[in-house]
């Protein structure tokens, strides 16, 4: 389930060979966009937005979780669920696997 607005024009990206992503989450940039790419506790991957879903701040990896450093609210590292502060998730968007490539559908420039 993503929490991205259902009603805006999405492409989908090749992240590359899946292999090649050793360790998760890892950051990636898209379009001069920053996400992060993770697995979720139920084994799919997903894109976990760095903008902040209450500020807009730049999220970051800090220790073992992300981190927002405008106002110091923490997400889980796997599906981006707020752990320190109000029901909030970092906006998270669908990936796939086909043919041993990562697949991501993002919203469009």
């Amino acid at each position: 389930m993503t929490n991205s607005d259902s009603n805006v024009a999405t492409i989908e990206v090749d992240l590359g060979l899946l292999d090649s992503f050793e360790q998760l989450p890892v950051s990636v940039t898209i379009d001069g966009e920053s996400y992060f790419l993770a697995k979720g506790k139920d084994g799919a991957y997903r894109l976990l937005s760095a903008i902040c879903p209450h500020s807009w701040g730049t999220i970051i990896k800090w220790d073992t979780c992300f981190m927002c450093p405008d106002h110091g609210w923490r997400f889980e590292m796997t599906e981006g669920i707020c752990i320190n502060g109000p029901r909030a998730q970092m906006y998270t968007f669908p990936v796939t696997v086909r043919e041993g490539h990562l697949f991501a559908e993002v919203p469009e420039s």
